[in-house]
């Protein structure tokens, strides 16, 4: 039966009035700074800051939206003047253009108009909306929901107002705030390989029209409709998803599907399934003088069915009826019967309640059989509409929750579905997107051929200097960071190993006289001099004695002087190289703020003269004490290939980074990989 409209009463009206002028208020002082922002931009651009867009309001009066003369993202703020002057609501009426706006804010339609449109006094007397049922309903895929009723409720109190925009809010923030920017198509969309018709419910009904009236049609033509929960079985059930591949058509049933496919970028115009075409393929079928046979459920829930609706249909024709449990082998007596019963109906259209996967495997198996022009699984239709289960309310429908109902209505039944399901269909809806990702990124791009010769590529230079100011600030903070570690480690190594410093010391002095440390003057970021500090581990007359051993250099590339059997070289030098101590007095070069733990070598200033231009970007950075090359071959790897790793890293560098190659710089020195 369909319901009185609830009208709404003068004290639920001075309570949304209320509501309304509170929102505006608090709106209009938060975009305070952007109202100053366009209004200055306009008054600059233009003679006059604001423009009317002349709109259908209450009673039809003509009403001016105020925006800003400029073109940009805060043209249309002003419209927050007209919530406080009462022209508009919060949720109303769609917004109408009046293209033929005069001066006057008293022009109203006559009444043969109104009924010409198809609204009656109470609707026209509601104002038009920031936002409507209509667009709740075709974000959550109703669209082909009538809003009056819906519309007329939420204004019928201040409780049902108030939810309304609640239900608004949590569907825009659901469809919209957490999916990527998306472009309106009615291209097929695939998921998990099953590819699904992106059709409206108008488009569906005619479509089943069309093939029902055509007399080309010599086999069924099967429709599907499928939810997240049909999805899930169709990847653990191979002979349900041949059912559903050679389906004719297949529609997206439910919340779930629909977020999967934003989530790929493809938005659905309608959410379909058999529950909400039914009335309307009833309707049809009555004004055709197309027959039905309702095949499924349990025994007269079909039967209650069909005299439910042909109470509201009279002209409709329901051509039999069956229930779904019965021998369903191909090949058994009972099938069979069913089969003969339904083609001695001649019934247009055939819908078989169920439940997913038995319904697509038998309609799959009885296509040849059977005469019918369109057969369709239609789940748990039967259940609703013969008041055996009650469907959830349209609230609840609006913002795609209609499934927490159900589980609610039968949780020993639903839980394994929903609760269980839910999470699966997410992940594997998920892992699908980011191995189509990769495949996307992996997969050599096809330049576009240019078809015109003034074609110029696309520049948007407000995201270009986001991604700029982003970047940069990722740098800054990963120096920070960077710096931070640095300072905080070489502090604590430094006050942990002063003993073993102390006996260090005491070694290099007991076997060769001279400084126990040694200082030499280095290249540091962008080349500039600084004193590096190492254990001595050469006699003090090294520096002299190493021009007349150049020619025994064994290190490729020339820039670097490197011997396996140096003899500059002490004893206790040889054993503090191997295992890396002499290194540990730069430590203080690193808490200096001269050194980083890890970056290239700081090289010597004579060596950097011999650089390339190339060579020079290792210097771009702090030296370190670590780095790429130190890690995995040290001295053996020639000094080109040094290079191209410090330059590597230069690119590539993190706080991550870094942690994994301290890390990596522990077994490299007890192993002593490339030491000498």
């Amino acid at each position: 039966m369909i319901k009185p409209q609830t009208r709404p009463t003068s004290t639920a009206a001075l309570a949304i009035r209320i509501v309304d002028l509170l929102a505006a208020s608090v709106m209009i002082f938060i975009c305070s700074p952007l109202l100053a922002y366009g209004l200055l931009k306009s008054a600059v651009a233009n003679i006059n800051a604001f423009e009317l867009v002349f709109i259908y309001g209450a009673n039809n009066k003509t009403v001016g939206l105020y925006q800003f003369t400029y073109s940009g993202k805060f043209k249309h703020l002003p419209v927050l003047i007209n919530l406080l002057n009462g022209d508009i609501s919060l949720l109303g009426k769609k917004v109408e253009f009046a293209f033929e706006a005069t001066h006057t804010t008293s022009q109203q339609f006559s009444q043969s108009q109104k009924e010409q449109v198809g609204q009656d006094l109470t609707i026209a007397s509601l104002k038009p909306g920031l936002s409507s049922i209509e667009q709740i309903n075709s974000a959550t895929g109703l669209s082909f929901e009538a809003s009056q009723r819906s519309l007329l409720k939420a204004h019928s109190s201040l409780l049902n107002y108030l939810s309304a925009l609640v239900r608004g809010l949590f569907v825009t923030i659901l469809t919209r705030s957490f999916m990527p920017k998306i472009k309106h198509s009615n291209a097929p969309i695939s998921v998990f390989g099953i590819t699904l018709d992106n059709w409206t419910m108008s488009d569906l009904l005619n479509d089943i029209n069309q093939v029902c009236q055509s007399d080309n049609n010599d086999k069924l033509q099967q429709y599907s409709f499928v939810n997240a929960d049909c999805l899930n079985i169709s990847c653990n059930n191979e002979a349900y998803r041949c059912s559903l591949k050679q389906s004719n058509r297949i529609f997206a049933d439910g919340i779930g599907v629909r977020l999967a496919c934003l989530s790929k970028g493809h938005p659905l115009r309608d959410n379909l399934n058999g529950t909400d075409m039914f009335p309307r393929l009833c309707e049809l079928a009555a004004e055709q003088q197309l027959s039905l046979f309702l095949l499924g459920g349990e025994e007269g829930v079909a039967t209650a069915t069909a005299q439910n609706m042909q109470q509201h249909y009279s002209k409709l024709k329901i051509a039999g009826v069956h229930n779904g449990y019965f021998d369903m082998s191909s090949n058994s007596e009972e099938n069979n019967q069913v089969v003969a019963q339904i083609n001695q109906s001649n019934a247009d259209i055939l819908l078989v309640a169920m439940g997913a996967p038995r319904q697509e495997r038998w309609l799959e198996d009885n296509k040849p059989q059977l005469n019918c022009s369109v057969g369709i699984g239609v789940g748990g239709l039967f259940d609703f509409y013969s008041n055996r289960i009650k469907r959830a309310p349209s609230w609840l429908r609006q913002i795609g929750m209609e499934w927490s109902y159900r589980l609610l209505q039968e949780p020993k039944r639903m839980w394994q579905r929903y609760i269980v399901g839910n999470p699966v269909f997410i992940f594997r809806v998920w892992r699908e997107n980011r191995q189509l990702k990769k495949v996307q990124t992996t997969q050599p791009q096809m330049a576009k051929a240019k078809t015109n010769i003034d074609y110029t590529p696309n520049f948007n230079a407000k995201q270009a200097n986001t991604r700029r100011a982003i970047h940069n600030l990722r740098r800054r903070l990963n120096r920070a960071c960077k710096r931070l570690i640095d300072v905080t480690v070489s502090a604590m190594l430094l006050t942990v190993l002063l003993p073993f410093f102390t006996i260090i010391a005491l070694l290099i002095r007991i076997e060769s006289k001279g400084a126990v440390l040694f200082c030499q003057t280095r290249a540091g970021r962008n080349n500039q001099a600084f004193t590096m500090w190492k254990f001595r581990s050469m006699y003090q007359d090294a520096e002299q004695r190493l021009a007349a051993m150049q020619t025994n250099n064994e290190m490729p590339g020339g820039v670097l002087f490197k011997m396996k059997r140096d003899p500059r070289i002490t004893l206790v030098g040889k054993f503090i190289r191997k295992a890396s101590i002499d290194e540990l007095p730069q430590l203080w070069n690193v808490l200096k703020g001269d050194m980083s733990l890890v970056g290239p070598r700081p090289a010597l200033v004579s060596e950097v003269k011999q650089y390339s231009q190339h060579d020079r970007n290792r210097l771009m950075v702090k030296p370190g004490i670590t780095c790429i090359w130190q890690v995995t071959g040290r001295s053996n790897i020639p000094f080109e290939q040094q290079v191209e790793l410090d330059i590597d890293y230069i690119y590539q560098q993190s706080v991550t980074a870094d942690l994994w190659l301290l890390i990596k710089t522990i077994p490299a020195v007890l192993f002593a990989r490339g030491a000498y």
